[in-house]
């Protein structure tokens, strides 16, 4: 009866707190969709207990008519009062506020103002509903360029590889923090380009568990102030803590639920890599396994890994060591990497292969960053990857393929023109291949040009009297050094085609990346080789495989006997990785102490170097091609 009766108490108090509240009055910003939702009443209610609102926008200093139900009816008694006509802002320094016209639709305004419909949705909320004629929105604005939108203070611009953990690490504050202060994300998860709000740190004091906010009664909180914060009903806030007919107390916990169809992950405490006697390995790949239709690239080049990777730990088993593998379904999403964390105990990993694309990777970096556990970078090689520790970027950046071939034209420069052909694509890095050869050469006859009709040796013409006393002209060619910095395979054919026609006892040619036309074992290609042999040509790029070697023809013969072909780019790629790694790990899996020394595999050269927090490898694969009377291209790695 005390519990009824304090119940009943507590209604009244309720009641009375609303039934004080029959007019508000219009701050800057306010629009109808928030009034009506602070006060949990209809949009429509509100219009018809202040009819003025049919004619006209929501101005500031309007005194608004709050209806009180009592008994399901709506009491309408003020009338509009003579506020001065200050219209809600056309702007400030973070937004655009626009008032909805009639025959505007969510998606002429997200053409008109060059943003997504997501982050549009994220900066109004009401939308969900729908749009409305007289509504006001807001847009961020653009920058002075107008290519950029200004993130609003207080809010975050999601990116591609961020996560929860990502975030409230970088906010400094708890995973709850961040989900409490956007709710959106608990049921949609991040989405990419929306904005979320800046948590502020400690305003709540909470625990998420088992489908329920746990929140901590502070002083001075109140029934309407949790409410609000937490957007839930009075009558949901008494279903699950029936202790409120007792009142409110500080220090009392109550049970929030959450949305329906929320998802929190959290991740707990620091991970930290298990010494045991074995060797684990992750692997994390986008196979897609709950998409049956689409991502078929993805899925092709996940399913060429785990074939590598399969190769080479039955060739490293050859040499006792027993590997276990662990295969992980990443899909292509930053959130999927931070739930396979959060359900699964990945101290037990010594390394963690994957995933294959940057920000996904990024996103694995962060959460296992002081682990102790290696993280291989198999595709990107970013400069951003190098702030994560632990990490190791197999693929050589573009930079150590051009000063390979610089250190190659250095040990052969006797003062010729050097011409360097590029496109839009390796403009930079043409600019950054010059600038190594002036600093280490001296020189200034170096020159680029995307224009292959520029790429000319010049000649000068003599006349010679011969020993019968005749008069003949002579045409000297003028040494030359040329440069193709770039992959573009119609480029390296014009290239190649242009070098062909030069005199070849005055050039020395070189190719930075690869293209098809330096192909040495092309049937179709046999006679630009021929050619490039007659220069002594020599190229660098980040794999090539050299089968004249007896450890890569017997490699190659197991892909051919299990899978009745040669291994593409791919399944090479993976080997090596995989190879190199378990090679190099001792029988309790620790490689971040086994960096050292340089090998050679399948198609990749290995030479890790410290970048940053990370480990990067600057080791290329060099061919220089033999004169015609050789039979094979060598392959300076061997």
């Amino acid at each position: 009866m005390k519990k009824i009766l304090g119940l009943i108490v507590l209604l009244i108090f309720t009641g009375t707190l609303f039934a004080q509240q029959k007019t508000h009055t219009v701050q800057a910003q306010e629009t109808i969709y928030g009034i009506s939702k602070q006060y949990g009443i209809s949009q429509d209610d509100l219009i018809k207990a202040n009819p003025f609102l049919k004619d006209r926008s929501l101005q500031i200093g309007d005194e608004l008519n709050i209806p009180v139900k009592s008994d399901g009816s709506i009491k309408t008694v003020v009338t509009q009062t003579e506020a001065p006509e200050v219209y809600v802002p056309q702007e400030d320094k973070n937004f655009i506020y626009l008032e909805i016209k009639p025959k505007q639709t969510i998606y002429s305004i997200t053409k008109e103002y060059k943003i997504s419909e997501d982050a549009l949705k994220s900066l109004n909320p009401q939308l969900k509903d729908g749009l409305k004629v007289g509504d006001v929105i807001r847009i961020p604005k653009k920058s002075t360029d107008e290519k950029e939108e200004i993130v609003p203070d207080g809010m975050y611009k999601v990116k591609k590889s961020d996560t929860v953990f990502s975030l409230s690490k970088s906010f400094g504050v708890s995973q709850e923090e961040f989900y409490i202060a956007n709710p959106q994300v608990q049921t949609d998860g991040l989405i990419v380009d929306t904005y979320v709000k800046i948590p502020k740190k400690g305003k709540t004091q909470t625990v998420i568990q088992d489908g329920f906010i746990e929140h901590i009664v502070k002083q001075g909180e109140t029934i309407y102030s949790i409410s609000k914060l937490y957007k839930v009903s009075f009558d949901d806030l008494l279903k699950h803590n029936p202790e409120l007919v007792d009142g409110l107390k500080t220090g009392m916990t109550l049970k929030i639920p959450l949305p329906e169809g929320s998802e929190i992950t959290k991740i707990g405490g620091k991970i930290k890599r298990a010494s045991d006697n074995e060797i684990n390995i992750a692997l994390i790949l986008p196979f897609h396994l709950d998409d049956n239709e689409g991502k078929a690239a993805e899925k092709a080049i996940a399913k060429d890994f785990l074939i590598g990777a399969r190769i080479a730990l039955d060739s490293i088993a050859y040499k006792g060591k027993k590997i276990n593998l662990k295969v992980f379904d990443s899909g292509n999403d930053s959130q999927t990497i931070e739930n396979l964390i959060a359900n699964n105990n990945f101290s037990q990993f010594d390394a963690v292969v994957g995933p294959l694309f940057g920000s996904n990777f990024k996103a694995l970096a962060g959460i296992l960053e002081g682990s102790g556990i290696a993280m291989i970078s198999p595709l990107s090689n970013s400069d951003d990857l190098r702030s994560f520790e632990n990490v190791l970027i197999v693929t050589p950046s573009d930079e150590a393929i051009a000063d390979a071939i610089v250190n190659e034209i250095v040990g052969d420069y006797q003062g010729q023109e050097i011409q360097i052909l590029t496109d839009d694509r390796y403009e930079k890095l043409a600019g950054y291949f010059s600038g190594e050869l002036k600093k280490k050469l001296k020189a200034s006859n170096i020159s680029i040009s995307k224009n292959i009709s520029q790429i000319n040796q010049s000649s000068k013409t003599t006349n010679e009297t011969l020993s019968d006393g005749s008069l003949v002209e002579r045409k000297d060619f003028n040494p030359l050094i040329t440069v193709l910095v770039s992959d573009n395979n119609a480029l390296g054919d014009s290239y190649v085609n242009k070098i062909k026609q030069m005199d070849t006892e005055n050039l020395r040619a070189y190719g930075v990346k690869f293209v098809n036309a330096y192909d040495v074992y092309s049937t179709q290609n046999k006679a630009n080789i021929a050619a490039l042999k007659n220069i002594g040509f020599a190229f660098a790029t980040n794999r090539f495989v050299n089968v004249y070697g007896q450890n890569e023809r017997n490699t190659i013969n197991k892909f051919i006997n299990l899978y009745c072909e040669a291994p593409n780019e791919y399944r090479q790629l993976s080997f090596d990785i995989f190879y190199d790694l378990a090679d190099r790990m001792n029988n309790k899996g620790d490689i971040l102490n086994n960096l050292g020394g340089e090998n050679s595999r399948l198609s990749t050269k290995f030479k890790y170097e410290k970048s940053g927090k990370s480990y990067a490898n600057t080791a290329v694969r060099l061919v220089r091609l033999f004169t015609p009377a050789d039979e094979s291209p060598d392959d300076v790695d061997e």
